[in-house]
């Protein structure tokens, strides 16, 4: 299928209402790094990992479903992950894997995407997101891994070269937002941007309860500030995802995908130091399903589970219907849980159409209409200079 059909159809997508549509799967618990930020950092290097047959019994029982998003732990540690995205690609019908990694592992990611590609149709997009967050020593600080920036900085620059040309394989940076990195974050993103041929990039706050709280301490102005001053980037990188299309479906394309970002900007915002309403019902349980590595499963990462897939011989249906999630669905609703979870903000947002019709236009609107946030006159001329390039 050529490349602008499937983000027409992707369109196309976000006005069918709330649906199943997302697996968030922790495929192992073992991890290497010691990151000051993450929220599953005690159920870490356990030893009740499901099995590969466990895993394909998910598979096998799971309705259809268009993205997977795979978590861990460091999923590049799972020995199977290789085989585990092509059978969801030909059992569910995943046309798009979103894949963290901390960029420790070259020769286990490498010869893992190498499986996946081999092993999935064209039409399977594949988001390999490397985490940094923030330039050597504050990321090397807050991984609590020596060299690692230099590291994995040194992978992507491999699999720059690797996987040249495999336009359905992007390689993007995750950075998460702290009150020890804020402000180097843009030097980091102008930096990647005009060295290491990204995809794109892409920040949100620190979500959840991490091992260290303080990292948490940021102000809603100073996000605000942070976000105005990272817009530029993100258009930098929605002119190269959409190059490939004529001259007005460009500009429709990098307004929906700008106005996208900036209702996730403004929900990021407006939920940092307090819950805050959604302008859409929070869809998770319905439209997701979160399945732990012990097979424990929920409706959000940020949620408690709500049983183990143990209980329902591994079959996801079953789950989705039980008396269990079908109750934290309506708990859901009434429990004033909005957070800054950027993914549930994402499947939830689509699953309406009046957020795709008016709320994403209205950002990106407001967005046009401040642009004249002060930059540093350095900021501003190499921001320049990557429109040119």
């Amino acid at each position: 299928m050529p490349v602008n059909e499937d983000y027409f159809r992707i369109l196309r997508g976000r006005f069918a209402g709330p649906r199943f549509n997302a697996m968030f799967l922790f495929v192992t618990s073992r991890c290497n790094s010691l990151c000051r930020t993450c929220f599953y950092f005690d159920k870490l290097n356990s030893r009740d990992d499901m099995s590969f047959d466990q895993i394909r019994r998910i598979s096998e029982t799971a309705p259809p479903f268009a993205k997977l998003w795979l978590s861990g732990g460091e999923p590049f540690l799972r020995p199977e992950l290789g085989r585990i995205v092509p059978m969801f690609a030909e059992n569910n019908g995943v046309r798009n894997v979103n894949l963290p990694t901390n960029g420790l592992l070259p020769d286990k990611i490498f010869a893992a995407v190498d499986e996946m590609l081999a092993g999935t149709p064209e039409t399977v997009s594949i988001d390999l997101n490397f985490s940094l967050d923030g330039l050597a020593n504050t990321h090397d600080a807050i991984r609590g891994v020596p060299n690692n920036f230099v590291r994995t900085i040194e992978t992507m620059r491999l699999a720059a070269e690797r996987y040249r040309g495999v336009k359905r394989l992007r390689r993007n940076v995750a950075t998460v937002i702290t009150r020890e990195n804020h402000q180097e974050v843009v030097e980091l993103g102008l930096r990647l941007a005009e060295n290491a041929n990204l995809s794109g990039h892409y920040f949100e706050p620190m979500r959840g309860q991490g091992p260290d709280p303080a990292l948490k301490t940021l102000t809603r102005e100073r996000l605000a500030e942070l976000h105005a001053r990272l817009m530029p980037l993100h258009r930098h990188y929605a002119r190269k995802l959409f190059d490939y299309l004529p001259r007005p479906a460009r500009a429709i394309a990098m307004a929906y995908y700008l106005g996208n970002l900036r209702l996730y900007f403004d929900i990021h915002e407006r939920c940092l130091e307090a819950p805050e309403k959604w302008p859409m019902r929070c869809t998770a349980g319905d439209t997701t399903i979160v399945v732990d590595h012990d097979g424990k499963f929920r409706s959000c990462e940020l949620r408690e589970p709500v049983g183990s897939l143990r209980d329902h011989d591994y079959d996801v249906r079953a789950a989705l219907a039980s008396t269990a999630m079908r109750t934290e669905v309506r708990n859901i609703s009434h429990a004033n849980c909005w957070c800054t979870h950027s993914c549930f903000i994402h499947e939830s947002s689509k699953a309406f159409p009046r957020v795709q019709l008016f709320a994403i236009p209205y950002a990106w609107w407001r967005d046009r209409s401040k642009r004249s946030l002060e930059l540093s006159t350095e900021e501003t001329e190499r921001f320049r200079a990557l429109e040119i390039a």
